[in-house]
């Protein structure tokens, strides 16, 4: 590896600033409102976000971004995890790295500024039917630039503005990027599990787009590192919020004259917790600093936190809901808001049963 660990004093000031700020604006109540909303998201909350300029992070500086790179990145999402951030931040995020990786110059500057402003929600829709949700498992058709086909468990596809989308033009695999108000896109919202971070089916009838000039492959197998890194970092946040919410109520909780935290039963599971989050942040982190260096074990870390993430999220929430006691098996416990989360992430690009066999076969071929 040719790469060191990196954390400085800039990432410590994101850090600081989103975790108050997000500390003020997105509370429980705030999110249970919204679950029962039909958008499920706030706009003004949207614009302070954008003011911000976490909207433009990852976005290169000649587009009116930040030109920030996966630590920041890392950061950023994990903050939004711990507080389960219900707008689309890292929807956009995704989609405006993945228009930068497989777009020209030209097509950089006429999608990304107006996401860097805040103007527009991006997101990626890629998953099938089935489940399938690598880019080449694509089933819609891209011809004379139109788009035919559906893609499921699209995030925030109720209030995005910019769909990308990938399909295939005569065999070759392509990205397209689709304006959610053309003719012939039309989206269903779904019954997800998450009201926090909401889905749907987008369907695409005959729909006017605008195919990316990029090697579509290409610029999906350098993506792919940083979404799983994105998600993990979000996920690793999550999971934490969830074992300090469990750490306090366990040390007021009162039996038998006693914390309940002061029981081994209580304190051994959660140590356990502590040190999957503990091992799946160094695992976020050591990713995140290969691929901004440009390291090839990138991939790999990024692989491995995914897999990590996608045990210890649903991990630390169902001991938060067991140590909440009775408390814990009802709606009004926040650690359902955390869990509901944890069982969304955990499938989404790829779980870690999916990773462990990629991580397998990779190092299987290295050996042979």
């Amino acid at each position: 590896m040719s790469f060191t660990l990196r954390y400085d004093e800039e990432h410590a000031v994101l850090r600081e600033e989103a975790r108050r700020w997000l500390a003020e604006r997105v509370t429980p109540a705030e999110l249970r409102r919204l679950a029962r909303d039909p958008r499920g998201d706030e706009p003004a909350l949207w614009k302070e976000i954008a003011a911000l300029g976490w909207t433009g992070l990852v976005i290169p500086e000649a587009q009116g971004g930040a030109g920030l790179g996966a630590v920041h990145l890392a950061v950023l999402a994990e903050e939004s995890g711990r507080r389960l951030l219900p707008a689309p931040l890292l929807a956009t995020l995704l989609a405006a790295k993945l228009i930068g990786l497989a777009g020209d110059d030209r097509e950089r500057e006429r999608w990304l500024p107006e996401v860097a402003r805040g103007d527009a929600v991006a997101t990626i829709a890629h998953v099938e039917a089935d489940g399938a949700w690598e880019a080449d498992a694509t089933s819609a058709a891209l011809e004379q630039g139109r788009l035919t086909g559906a893609k499921h468990h699209v995030w925030a596809a109720g209030t995005a503005r910019l769909l990308l989308v990938p399909a295939r033009e005569r065999g070759a695999l392509r990205l397209a990027v689709v304006r959610s108000d053309a003719g012939g896109c039309a989206v269903e919202p779904e019954r997800g599990v998450d009201p926090s971070r909401r889905t749907a089916r987008v369907r695409f009838a005959d729909t006017p787009c605008a195919a990316l000039a990029g090697d579509a492959e290409a610029a999906w197998r350098s993506f792919r590192p940083w979404a799983w890194l994105a998600l993990a970092a979000e996920m690793a946040g999550g999971a934490d919020a969830a074992l300090a919410m469990t750490a306090a109520y366990a040390a007021t909780r009162v039996q038998f004259d006693k914390p309940i935290g002061s029981f081994q039963a209580i304190k051994h599971p959660l140590v356990n917790v502590l040190i999957a989050i503990e091992s799946l942040r160094t695992l976020v982190y050591a990713a995140a600093s290969a691929l901004d260096a440009g390291d090839a074990e990138g991939e790999r870390l990024a692989r491995m936190a995914k897999a990590a993430a996608s045990e210890a999220y649903p991990f630390a929430c169902s001991r938060a809901l067991q140590f909440h006691g009775g408390y814990g098996f009802t709606e009004d416990c926040d650690a359902h808001l955390y869990l509901r989360r944890a069982l969304a992430s955990r499938p989404a690009l790829g779980d870690g049963r999916e990773h462990r066999a990629a991580l397998a076969a990779s190092l299987l071929e290295e050996v042979s």
